[in-house]
């Protein structure tokens, strides 16, 4: 909005009638964005222009700052070949966007606009070449390439008067328009601009907080959801010491009648227990799957009452007119994540990535039987399961997740990784393991291509 050409007509014509005959006493920033021009005036009195870069943009200030040794001391000093050197001509082009300060014999200081492009250079006029620049980031403005200026002409040059539409953009409908105007109207803007900035970065914060804690109540209501549908483990036990004398040792699997219904089913052994130890496998996942329902329950309750406040927040945000209604709502800490993993959507699978140890454990515990586990081999590194969805797991799913294993792994920095893949059920925890510590009854290997 501010770099138009007439706006940097009014400052050329402002410097003119303030700092010919004066010089430049020194120029100073405290961050990549600031830059303090300060000038003293023909009588005497002191002059400091501020430079703001707003995205790029650059719009000029008018400052009361006056910087001693001690402010020398915490900001950096910028242009010195031309401190205390006089201030001799004023240059800008009524068709663009530039003010150009002839200071000294052989220097000119370049106050560019130019959109997002703004800048300060300083070039040496003997040699053509620029000296220095203010954004360093802007590295194309070392080989700038400086407009012609017509010094004869340069003191008849009229700025470009702005148009009424134009003015009633900055919020006045009539003339005349000074650069006084001009720095309430700009004053103005900022405060709109960096309150409209805020508000909307502190929406997307409370919509990414609200729509990430509607994904955790949502994995763990459908946990819950699914414990509640299946067979009771503590169900099975019973039903195995009930057939203890039937069942003979080294059965895979054994069909009894179920009591709870009256009706044939098939029960899962392992062949290596008695019927007994069987049974105590099964009351063991039992006493795990009521720990981790009340765990659900629990975190179901702090996401509801989580998602509730961020709700109230965000509505708050949305009906604040300005920065004392966002005030409130400035600092907003984060809640940790409640789920052990963190989740990823490829091709319609979810793909559970484990965050350490602990959690590694966590997720395996939450896991099914015909889930896919997969982890970088010979390495540490997080666990990571592929959610069983079909009949198959596509290929494309399985070198997806071998990639996730990879990458969050020691051997991250390797351009290809050996990744072990194997279904849930072949992976078991040991007694007094180490976190994250499990065995495997049987592996396969996939290459991962990070540098892909």
């Amino acid at each position: 909005m501010f770099s138009v050409n007439w706006v940097y007509g009014m400052w050329a014509d402002e410097f003119r009638k303030r700092l010919i005959g004066g010089c430049f006493q020194g120029a100073i920033s405290f961050d990549k964005d600031t830059l303090y021009l300060q000038f003293i005036e023909q009588n005497g009195e002191t002059y400091t222009i501020e430079c703001k870069f707003i995205e790029g943009h650059l719009i000029l200030f008018l400052s009361d700052k006056i910087f001693d040794s001690s402010a020398n001391k915490k900001g950096i000093l910028q242009f010195k070949e031309i401190e205390n050197q006089s201030i001799r001509q004023v240059h800008y082009n009524p068709k663009d966007r530039w003010i150009c300060l002839s200071v000294g014999q052989q220097h000119q200081l370049w106050i560019k606009g130019f959109g997002k492009f703004g800048n300060i250079l300083l070039r040496d006029t003997n040699t053509g070449e620029t000296l220095s620049i203010f954004k360093l980031s802007l590295k194309s403005d070392w080989d700038f390439q400086y407009p012609d200026i017509n010094i004869e002409n340069e003191l008849a040059a009229v700025s470009i008067v702005p148009t009424i539409e134009e003015w009633s953009v900055l919020g006045f409908l009539s003339q005349p328009f000074s650069i006084t105007d001009l720095l309430t109207a700009q004053h103005n803007f900022l405060r709109t601009y960096f309150f409209e900035k805020n508000k909307a970065q502190l929406k997307d914060q409370l919509e990414r907080k609200a729509k990430h804690l509607k994904k955790i109540h949502s994995e763990s209501k459908r946990r819950l959801v699914e414990i509640a549908e299946r067979r009771s483990y503590k169900e099975i036990g019973d039903l195995i010491l009930a057939h203890a004398h039937s069942l003979k040792p080294g059965l895979s699997k054994a069909l009894v009648t179920d009591y709870y219904t009256d009706q044939r089913i098939w029960i899962k052994l392992n062949p290596d227990l008695s019927a007994t130890d069987n049974a105590k496998k099964y009351y063991g996942k039992a006493k795990n799957e009521v720990i981790e329902q009340k765990k659900l329950q629990d975190q179901l309750a702090l996401t509801e009452s989580n998602l509730e406040e961020t709700l109230l927040k965000l509505d708050g945000v949305l009906k604040a007119e300005d920065f004392r209604g966002l005030k409130s709502y400035q600092k907003i800490v984060p809640q940790s994540d409640t789920l052990p993993y963190r989740l990823h959507e490829f091709q319609g699978h979810q793909i559970w990535v484990g965050k350490n140890n602990k959690s590694n454990d966590q997720m395996l515990r939450m896991s099914q039987k015909n889930d896919l586990w997969l982890h970088a081999k010979d390495v540490a590194g997080s666990h990571v399961i592929i959610k069983k969805k079909g009949a198959q797991f596509p290929q494309a799913i399985i070198q997806y997740a071998a990639t996730l294993a990879a990458k969050n792994s020691k051997a991250k920095t390797q351009q290809v990784v050996p990744v072990i893949v194997v279904a849930r059920k072949f992976v078991s925890k040991p007694k007094n393991a180490a976190p994250g510590e499990v065995t495997l009854q049987k592996e396969e290997i996939v290459d991962a291509f990070i540098g892909e």
